[in-house]
């Protein structure tokens, strides 16, 4: 890479990191490409040459949380734990996810923008799926997990949960209310509706 491509992905970064900090603090729709250009020290059409919108900017943020997200669960599948502990701490990290940026995560990617969707849905395809079945098939060896459901059978209802939770996202009044029902459908996802009592001891 030249020095000027250098300094070019010198720059984004800089707008990428910026946005991202305000994102979070301010949610998506309070923060201007004004305020993200002062934050990274650049003029607002440095902003408009490298990413063409603010639509543009979020959309490229959210990817690289995404991405991260998927080898921050990566880590935890492959590391040392139980599978339980695993599975708890990707549990929590997805609640946490979902009351970043104010809250209009989950809107503005199970709602209002379709290319988002499309986007996140490559990601999980890609990474996720497989990240999950593997994280199930260590279940099935430790015993938490039926060793009977066949991995077709997991992968349905899998994108079943999946499509069900964005179906039904606009009926969550508040951030803590979508954190809880990821909760409560990964609870339910692996103890089923008997509760716990046939977790292993």
């Amino acid at each position: 890479m030249n020095g000027f491509k250098r300094r070019k992905e010198q720059k984004k970064e800089s707008i990428r990191r910026a946005a991202l900090e305000l994102f979070k603090t301010y949610g998506f729709k309070k923060v201007s490409i004004n305020d993200i250009a002062y934050r990274a020290g650049v003029s607002p059409v440095t902003i408009y040459n490298h990413f063409g919108s603010k639509d543009e900017l979020i959309r490229d943020v959210v990817k690289a949380q995404f991405m991260g997200m998927m080898e921050k669960y990566r880590a935890i599948i492959d590391g040392e734990g139980s599978f339980p502990e695993k599975l708890e701490a990707i549990v929590f990290d997805k609640a946490e996810v979902v009351s970043q940026f104010q809250g209009e995560l989950a809107q503005t990617v199970l709602q209002d923008d379709p290319e988002m969707q499309k986007l996140v849905e490559t990601i999980l395809l890609q990474g996720g799926y497989q990240m999950t079945l593997d994280l199930l098939e260590e279940g099935k060896r430790e015993g938490y997990v039926s060793t009977e459901l066949p991995k077709e059978a997991l992968v349905i209802y899998l994108d079943i949960l999946r499509k069900g939770i964005s179906a039904n996202v606009d009926s969550m009044t508040s951030v803590e209310s979508y954190a809880d029902l990821v909760r409560e459908l990964n609870r339910l996802f692996l103890y089923g509706l008997v509760g716990n009592r046939g977790q292993r001891s």
